[in-house]
């Protein structure tokens, strides 16, 4: 983690080609409710995307105007772990949690992982529900290996 943490929590998005869909996951950050009195940033770390990925974030950091910072890193070594080191090392916050570029928060996701967080200081890690939101109905069966996709309640 970065020696000069004076924030709370980073949420850390590890991304890789999101040029579509980061923008979704950054709008729903941005609506988070229940934060007064979290200091707090949105790290993107990309993973070497070929897309318009570094273009979009560059574009929203142009225009933005939240009150917490809108952060963008790049990691040339391809894999997830890197890039969730990357984001390990360049983090301001004393917590950091990670959230997938096709994951959409709830509405609370930042207050809950941070409550949780100062209620249980013993975990190392934790995580919660993901639901899938799909443009077709799943096939059946589908329940048997959605865990393999990050699909768990």
């Amino acid at each position: 983690m970065s020696p000069d943490c004076v924030l709370d929590f980073t949420i850390a998005i590890p991304t890789y080609n999101s040029a579509r869909r980061i923008s979704a996951v950054i709008d729903r950050l941005k609506a988070q409710q229940g934060i007064e009195g979290i200091a707090w940033e949105i790290l993107v770390v990309d993973n070497n995307s070929t897309d318009e990925t570094a273009a979009v974030i560059q574009e929203l950091q142009a225009n933005w105007s939240a009150s917490f910072p809108l952060r963008y890193h790049f990691e040339a070594e391809q894999g997830a772990a890197f890039a969730r080191q990357k984001a390990i090392r360049e983090a301001r916050g004393v917590m950091v949690g990670f959230l997938d570029d096709d994951n959409l928060p709830a509405p609370d996701w930042l207050a809950s992982a941070h409550r949780f967080a100062k209620e249980y200081p013993q975990a190392g890690a934790y995580g919660g529900p993901i639901h899938g939101q799909f443009e077709t109905e799943p096939p059946p069966g589908f329940e048997k290996i959605q865990v393999f996709l990050a699909i768990r309640d």
